[in-house]
């Protein structure tokens, strides 16, 4: 009944209300009892219990450094990838987040969907080997994004040599060359005259 009063009267922060409400939660009450001690809506209680029962370490770590407030972590813990969007234009039309703060949970959001909701232990070993394995997996990402890229110049300069090579030949061939000359078409742009002057070169 005293956890009940304090959590109903006292002036909180984010994070002891996420906490009061899982303790009060634990006693045995149901989502419907704590809204209607606390005043709050069954919606917001069952989102502050899915956010920790969800282990949504992430967001509860950005509550608690004051990043976030609450209410719009519980949003973005209830929300899909569409809807999280939705979620981060409400808070800023609605003057939540805005500037840096704006910033910072977006790049919250992304580092969630990439790679989850984060760890429950900080210990400096468990950060260490994150960092390490982000580390990995980032190089390993940019390394196959290289890959792609060589693969996709690979393949328009075979493209490139090709059409080269095909107007070199009709360019040898005196009706085509008549045929352009009637049409007015003589002149050719001074890039795939040069690169025909290359071939000649080579």
């Amino acid at each position: 009944m005293s956890l009940v009063e304090n959590l109903a009267r006292r002036q909180h922060h984010s994070l002891d209300l996420l906490r009061d409400i899982k303790r009060l939660k634990d006693s045995g009450y149901s989502e419907r009892e704590i809204a209607t001690k606390t005043q709050l809506s069954i919606k917001y209680v069952h989102g502050v219990i899915r956010l920790l029962e969800s282990h949504e370490h992430r967001l509860l770590r950005a509550v608690e450094s004051g990043k976030i407030p609450v209410s719009v972590a519980v949003d973005i813990a209830e929300a899909d990838d569409v809807g999280v969007q939705a979620v981060l234009r409400q808070a800023y039309e609605s003057k939540v987040l805005r500037g840096g703060r704006l910033m910072a949970a977006k790049r919250l959001v992304e580092a969630r969907k990439s790679f989850g909701k984060g760890r429950g232990t900080s210990d400096k070993r468990t950060r260490k080997n994150l960092s390490v394995e982000t580390l990995l997996r980032t190089y390993q990402n940019d390394v196959e994004k290289k890959k792609i890229l060589l693969r996709k110049a690979g393949a328009t300069r075979s493209e490139m040599l090709f059409l080269t090579h095909s107007l070199k030949t009709l360019f040898s061939d005196e009706n085509f060359v008549t045929l352009l000359r009637a049409e007015g078409l003589s002149n050719i742009p001074k890039t795939i005259a040069d690169r025909l002057t290359r071939i000649d070169g080579l």
